[in-house]
Formats: C-alpha cells, structure tokens, sequence
C-alpha cells in the first residue's frame, strides 16, 4: 500500500501515516496470496512429515497430554494478540498509536504467562493429568515472547507485506520441526509437540524484528489506548468466542474422556482442520487488511467478497469431501494401525468441515464493517449452541462429539450468513449463491470416488494404493466438472491463475 493523503478532509497529524487502496486491489491481493499460499505448502508439507513421524512415535495420550498444554496455550495468547486488531483496520495509525498497543501486548503477554504458570497446577487437576502441568507452565512462558511479535506483525500485515511474513513462517516452521524430531527420537514424548510450539514461537518473533525496521518509543497515549483499545476488546471478545467454537470440544473431551480419547479425537480435527489453516485463514489474513482498504466502497467491497467468497469455497469444499472418501485408507497407512479409531471421527468432522467452508469469510466482512457487537453477539449465541451440541455428544464418545459438531456447524451456516452480509446490502439468495457455485460439483467428484474405492476394495487393491489412485480422483473428476459445466467459475480460476502467473512475472 501506498502512504498517501487520505481520502477524508481531515488533515494528517505529525506522526500519522495513511493508507490509501491501489487501483487495483487484485493485484495487491494475489501478489500476497502468492506468498502465502506458497508458504503453506513448505510449511504445510513439513508440518504433516513432523506429524506423521510424531504419531509414529507417541502414544494417542502423549498427544492428547501435549493438546491440553496447547489448548491452554491458544486461549490465553487471544489476550495479547486483540489488541493490534485496530492498527490493520484503522486508516489512519500514529507512531504513539504503535508504540501504546506494543507496551499494551507486551505486559498483556507477560501478564497471562504469568497466570498460566500459576494455574498450571490447578489446569491440570481439571483434566485430570498431573503430567500436564509442566507442559502447560513450558507453553506459558511462550506467549511473554509471543507478545513481543503482535505489533511487527500487524504492521507488515497492514503494508501486505507477505514477503516478510511468510520467509519468517517458513524458517520458524524448519526449526521447530528439527526440534520436535530431535526430542521425539530422545524419547521425550509430549515435550517433542510442545518444544515444537515454543521453537517456533521464538524464531518467529526474533525475525519479524529483523523485517521490521520500526522500534516502539517510551511513549503511553491514553487516547490511543481507549480508541484501538476499543476496537481489541471487542475483537478479543470475538476471537474469544470462536477459540471457545474451535476448541471447546477438545476441552470437554479432555477432561471427560481422558487423554487416550483426546489424543485420537485431536489427531482427527488437526487433519480436518489443514484445509481451513492452509486455505481458509491465509485468504481471511490477507482480505481482511485489502477489504479494509475499500470499506468505504460498498460496491466494490461487495463484489470483492463475493468474488472471493465462491473461489475460497470452490478450493476448501472438496478437499474435506477427498479425505471423508480416503480415511478408512489413509489413518491406517499412514499413521498406523493405532489410530484407527480415529477413522469414523475423521469423516464425520470432514462434513462439518463442508459447513465450515460455506462460513468462510463471513466474520471478516462484519470486522471491516466494525460491525463488532453483531459479531460477538451473534458468536456468543453460536458458541453456546455448539458447546451444548458437543456436551451431549460426550455421552457416545468421541465418535458422538464429532456426530454432534457436525449437526451443530451444518444448523448455523444460513443464519450466519444472513447476520453477516445483511449490513453490506448483500441479499441472501446471493450470498448462498456465491458460497454454495461449486457444491454440486463437489459431491458428485465425492460420488464417483467412492464408487472407485467400493470397486478397488472388491477387487482386493491393498489400502496404500487405494490411497494412491482415488485421493487424486476427487480432485481430477472435480475439476473437470467444473470446466464442462460451471463457465463462470472457471473463468474466474483462469483469471486468477492469469493474474497470478503476471504478478510473479512482474515480481
């Protein structure tokens, strides 16, 4: 982005830089999708190797015991991390605006670590494992550090410096897996998933320093504290609500079902959950500062959500459709006989994954809006309904947690999506329309794999090579309905692809 005269008449302070949205915010846009998208793959590809080895290794409670630590982990670091919301959404940011949220997460950071070490204890009684209280005090310490990242990151997200942020993410993923595997061959069990997290953490930060050239100041500013401050509570409260969506199912089966079952059942959600980490949050990360940039052009922001909300669900959709169809193969061959309990999970969190696929976007549209009280009461509504949805499916074990979860995501996806896009002027019909271009096409790839897999079990094809041939067929038999018979989406992937090949030309 460009620094520049805002578009409003109110003149720039001293210390104030505005951001002014190109002419052509898909060039911005795709150039920073590059990056992220090419980053996911090397950290993606590394993530899954390190796991794969990992649950080769460990036992289904040793990584259950380490989830518990991790869980803890990602509640508290919400904290911190909110309160730099307002510096990617606000316009206009002064050098006292940065400096105050950068002093503000870093005693947040220290603050929550230090309640973290103290309740680590008290955290692990719940759950009923004392061997989780030394991963959950190692993880806490992690999010002192972690706060000193929640400003640079935020500044070069604002620029869409994705360059920067993904060089740093692809490092810190390399050294956070040779740590992992270093511990996991010593035979240090849980500790070679948390050593990974804080390896991780820690090369993040130290070079988002390096990227930035910005330093905070000894300066406080009360005013920018109230403003942005504001804005982070709000978000806090939001992302709050969905950690308590995302994770809430791994508390509950953690503390009622033990750390063998919570072991399998997280296994299971990891996998689901790679097309959203890997697909869905990279786009939402990078659309949410471009959208910013063109919230005053109702129009063009409307047509820009629209646009990326059919191309987001055309790419998540049938990934989660190929691993319901190739999970009684691959849990087995891949991860061992050992998990393969965590086959009927594994599916059933796939089609709540489809649901989750048809919501993408939809917060981010309320976040530009600073729709914020829609969005946390809206969320505080979902967030009970899955908690309860979850609870009653304790009662037939993992298996009946993932039952339920999927019921409960499916029941939200229409009223989600008219909160959401009503204040926009986005008509429901046209939002459904949007999210829903490429299902047909989905299911009937789905349709015709599973038929392949029913003829290769008959013909007693071994499970590895079962593997082998109908993981691609999804996605061959996708795309190529998808070129025959849904022009409009097909021209809008070409174009994607066009502007891509150009920006890296360019580039």
């Amino acid at each position: 982005m460009n620094a520049s005269t805002p578009s409003s008449s109110k003149p720039l302070a001293a210390d104030e830089v505005a951001y002014e949205a190109p002419e052509s915010l898909a060039g911005s846009v795709v150039t920073s999708l590059k990056w992220k998208f090419g980053s996911q793959i090397v950290r993606e590809t590394t993530r899954l190797t390190v796991a794969i080895i990992l649950a080769r290794i460990l036992t289904p409670g040793e990584w259950g015991l380490a989830s518990m630590a991790l869980v803890v982990a990602a509640l508290l670091e919400l904290v911190p991390d909110a309160v730099s919301g307002g510096l990617v959404q606000r316009s206009r940011i002064s050098e006292r605006d940065r400096s105050t949220i950068f002093w503000t997460a870093l005693g947040l950071g220290i603050g929550v670590a230090l309640l973290g070490i103290a309740a680590s204890g008290t955290i692990a009684a719940f759950f009923g494992e004392p061997d989780a209280q030394e991963l959950i005090a190692a993880v806490s310490v992690g999010l002192a550090i972690t706060s000193l990242g929640v400003v640079p990151e935020s500044l070069l997200m604002r620029d869409l410096d994705y360059r920067s942020l993904e060089l740093r993410h692809m490092t810190a993923t390399f050294v956070g897996a040779g740590v992992a595997l270093t511990l996991a061959f010593s035979g240090a069990g849980a500790w070679a998933i948390v050593g990974n997290a804080l390896a991780f953490v820690t090369t993040s930060v130290t070079l988002l320093w390096v990227f930035v050239k910005w330093r905070p100041s000894f300066v406080f500013s009360r005013a920018s504290f109230t403003s942005l401050g504001a804005y982070g509570l709000r978000m806090f409260g939001a992302q709050a609500l969905t950690f308590a969506q995302l994770s809430g199912d791994k508390v509950l089966v953690g503390r009622y079902l033990g750390a063998a079952s919570l072991g399998t059942y997280a296994l299971s959600f990891n996998l689901m959950f790679t097309p959203i980490v890997n697909i869905a949050f990279p786009i939402q990360n990078v659309l949410f500062p471009a959208y910013s940039t063109i919230q005053d052009d109702e129009d063009r922001l409307r047509a820009a959500w629209l646009r990326g909300k059919r191309l987001a669900v055309a790419a998540l959709a049938p990934l989660f459709l190929t691993a319901l169809v190739i999970a009684p193969d691959l849990v087995p061959v891949v991860f061992g006989s050992k998990w393969e309990d965590a086959i009927p999970v594994l599916q059933l969190l796939c089609v709540a994954g489809v649901a989750y696929a048809l919501l993408t976007q939809n917060p981010t549209l309320l976040l530009v809006r600073n729709e914020m009280r829609t969005l946390l009461r809206w969320s505080t509504f979902v967030t009970s309904f899955m908690l309860g949805a979850i609870a009653v499916g304790l009662t037939w074990g993992v298996v009946g947690v993932a039952t339920t979860y999927a019921i409960a995501r499916w029941a939200v996806v229409l009223p989600d999506t008219w909160i959401s896009t009503r204040g926009a002027a986005i008509r429901l019909p046209t939002a459904l329309a949007a999210a829903c271009a490429s299902l047909p096409f989905a299911a009937a790839a789905t349709g015709a794999a599973l038929l392949l897999r029913f003829l290769l079990v008959e013909a007693g094809l071994p499970a590895a090579l079962r593997l082998l041939v109908v993981a691609p067929s999804v996605v061959t038999f996708y795309v190529a309905l998808v070129w025959a018979f849904s022009p409009s989406l097909r021209d809008e992937a070409k174009d994607a692809i066009r502007l891509a090949r150009r920006r890296g030309r360019d580039s």
